[in-house]
């Protein structure tokens, strides 16, 4: 072997010892980790795919009025999220129906081999192999399973549908929260001169001269996060007037038009078609003025314990501004 080759392969080995220190600190946490991933996967996509199932199986009427409550009650919470799923409906929302059908499926796939895996006993002592093993082996052992097990070319065309729907996704996004991002970097302008000229040199002189360095860049990535925050509120406030009084207006109209096909015409009130009167529209305001009092007085947050259900929507929801800030 050349003196170069076996510099490279000294390299090579260096490299992984350094990879296996770097996260041998995680080894007890490996084995908990992968128990939580696997017990609790498919609970998520089994109750996505019930919520789904119902959601498809709802009366048009039901389904208007619950997606008019959801965006009445809820757009200017996650103005973000709900301008994400128009666009993506616009851009390819059967396209990432079937991605995120086909991803999980081999997750389930995976899943259940792994399932399998854990309760063998090759070496026939009575103990599964899995629980002979450190963490690092196992770590291994899984990674050779989900390359094994999953079809990669499957796996493959849907993160591919995937990252073309977010692209488009993304697309739209930026042209609409432009404005918002705009405003936000004059906001950022203007707290930026003040606090460099006055907060910026007193904390430098109370912090070790090492951290001085800091203080310049901390001031900048805080001024950023209140200016984002700020005008990220602003267009909650006109997000939530507006989501509510289309919400509420599809909860009218889609009250209206069950009670007509259930033959509720309260004596004469009701008409057949919303065209036919303006008592949709009268009542819209009410429950319009209601949503959006709410989502006011939750501050736009949504409080506990629904906060925890909708935790995922909360994750998008700062993801998708934290996209929309880097693409502007």
């Amino acid at each position: 072997m050349s003196s170069e080759g076996a510099a490279k392969k000294e390299e090579n080995e260096s490299s992984s010892g350094s990879t296996v220190e770097k996260i041998k600190p995680y080894h007890a946490y490996i084995k908990p980790l992968i128990g939580v991933f696997t017990t609790v996967t498919p609970i998520i996509i089994s109750g996505c795919q019930a919520v789904y199932k119902a959601y498809k199986t709802l009366p048009e009427d039901q389904l208007k009025i619950l997606i008019g409550v959801i965006i009445c009650f809820f757009g200017g919470v996650y103005p973000g999220l709900f301008a994400a799923i128009e666009a993506a409906k616009l851009g390819g929302w059967t396209d990432l129906q079937k991605s995120l059908t086909v991803l999980s499926e081999e997750v389930l796939v995976i899943l259940e081999e792994s399932k399998k895996d854990d309760v063998k006993d090759d070496d026939k002592n009575g103990t599964p192999d899995v629980k002979e093993i450190d963490s690092k082996a196992l770590l291994v052992r899984k990674a050779n399973l989900v390359l094994t097990k999953m079809n990669p070319q499957r796996v493959n065309e849907a993160l591919s549908s995937l990252y073309k729907v977010w692209l488009a996704v993304m697309a739209v996004l930026a042209i609409k929260f432009a404005r918002t991002v705009t405003f936000a970097g004059s906001i950022c302008t203007f707290l930026r001169k003040p606090t460099e000229k006055h907060l910026v040199p007193r904390i430098q002189n109370v912090v070790p001269d090492g951290y001085k360095k800091w203080v310049p860049v901390l001031n900048d990535w805080i001024t950023k996060m209140i200016s984002m925050s700020v005008a990220f509120y602003i267009t909650s406030i006109i997000v939530a007037f507006t989501s509510a009084l289309t919400g509420a207006l599809m909860v009218t109209r889609g009250l209206l038009s069950m009670c007509t096909k259930k033959g509720w015409e309260l004596g004469g009130l009701l008409p057949k078609d919303h065209k036919d009167t303006l008592l949709d529209e009268f009542t819209s305001y009410f429950i319009a003025f209601a949503g959006f009092i709410v989502q006011f007085k939750m501050n736009f947050n949504v409080p506990f314990p629904l906060n925890i259900l909708l935790f995922p929507a909360e994750i998008a929801e700062q993801f998708i501004r934290w996209s929309v800030t880097k693409v502007n």
